[in-house]
């Protein structure tokens, strides 16, 4: 047992790694990690570019809004 947690331990930190190089190499990546660390997820490259593909998927309104937007309906 102890082996298979040390193999799912070096493979998680494997994926960890690559993941974060493809991030710090790829502009069009880090852009979109930047937008969503900075909680603009629609400002991703990555977004904008996919938005086109699938017009019917939009981000869903804040958190603070969603009451709101119950009230209106009303």
């Amino acid at each position: 047992m102890e082996q298979g947690s040390r193999t799912l331990l070096i493979i998680l930190c494997a994926a960890l790694l690559l993941g974060a190089l493809v991030v710090g190499f790829n502009p069009a990546y880090r852009q979109a990690f930047l937008s969503i660390a900075k909680g603009r997820p629609a400002e991703s490259p990555i977004w904008k570019s996919n938005s086109q593909y699938y017009p019917d998927i939009a981000l869903s309104a804040p958190a603070a809004a969603a009451p709101e937007a119950r009230h209106d309906a009303e």
